[in-house]
């Protein structure tokens, strides 16, 4: 056996044995190309891709995705298909309809795979007459968006208003079945500490992960807040004595209560005692809150943050008439 070795080795180091074995590569790689040149009528498989669904429709269950084919074309074609297996694309917008059902004819399929075949290949068969779709029917809808927040501000300051949503609603398309199921659509949480200053930031939507087919008009939104400097003021209201029986009336003490009201510098300057509402109910007094009215402030300017009073009750002395 080593002899043997030892004998190839000594053969390859002469010149003879190297030209000759040349040629007989050369003589191979030429007869390798002369049969991948010849024409040949072999099957193949193409992998399938769907374009062109109508928006109107979801597909239920994708159809087959590679068709059996019988090309006429060249060796070389054949062997790069075995390496890399050609990707034909159909268009579903061409289908058929008859009673309930969608389908491609063999003769539109045919149409669609000669035109994505090169010059060196011609079709000469293929297996499906016809390729049927399962369609569902997508309904759309507009969702509210709902932003959440964690929000805390500096000392004196509050939130000027609403937070503003852009855009406050999606629009949102899929099986009927699936869009029932979603009423609104909450933001990613805004997380802010400190606010002092207005702010406006995009922030990704929360969209469920679960439904298929269902599509969304936008992922992302526009959070904006307007933050201001608050001060506050004390205003004085009347108490206003409402159900009171026939002939009767009633002085509480004190008269006027205090209302402490946060808000704009701007806003507290506008503000009047007729802007507020403090009431006391005389039907609600009975044996056990004796000489005493419980009070309420029942309205006061939107334009305020808040309001409150600085007592909950009062005293009172009937008076008839």
């Amino acid at each position: 056996m080593e002899r043997l070795i030892e004998w190839i080795r000594t053969g390859l180091k002469k010149r003879k044995v190297k030209v000759f074995l040349m040629f007989l590569l050369c003589a191979s790689l030429a007869w390798l190309i002369n049969k991948l040149s010849l024409t040949y009528t072999n099957n193949t498989t193409f992998k399938v891709e769907y374009i062109n669904i109508p928006k109107k429709f979801l597909l239920a269950n994708t159809p087959k995705d590679e068709i059996q084919v019988r090309l006429k074309a060249a060796g070389f074609q054949f062997l790069g298909y075995e390496f890399n297996p050609k990707h034909i694309q159909l268009d579903v917008s061409k289908v058929m309809h008859k009673d309930d059902s969608y389908y491609l004819t063999a003769d539109q399929i045919r149409i669609q795979l000669e035109a994505q075949l090169n010059n060196y290949s011609t079709l000469t068969d293929f297996e499906s007459d016809a390729i049927y779709f399962d369609f569902t029917s997508l309904d759309t809808k507009k969702v509210a968006v709902r932003a959440v927040l964690d929000l805390t501000f500096a000392a004196n300051h509050i939130l000027e208003g609403d937070i503003k949503i852009s855009p406050d609603s999606i629009q949102i398309s899929g099986p009927k079945s699936q869009i029932d199921t979603i009423s609104v659509l909450k933001t990613a949480v805004i997380t802010k500490s400190e606010l002092n200053n207005s702010f406006t930031d995009e922030i990704a939507l929360q969209l469920p992960k679960h439904l298929n087919g269902t599509t969304f008009s936008k992922d992302m939104v526009t959070i904006s807040g307007e933050v201001v400097k608050f001060s506050e003021k004390v205003i004085e209201v009347p108490i206003t004595v409402i159900n009171l029986p026939a002939n009767v009336k009633v002085r509480t003490f004190p008269e006027i209560v205090d209302v402490r009201c946060q808000g704009t510098l701007e806003h507290l300057k506008e503000l009047e005692s007729t802007d507020f509402l403090v009431e006391a109910d005389y039907e609600k007094v009975t044996k056990e809150t004796d000489n005493r009215l419980s009070i309420q402030l029942i309205s006061y300017p939107s334009t305020l943050n808040n309001a409150i009073i600085t007592t909950n009750e009062v005293e009172f002395i009937l008076r008839r008439e």
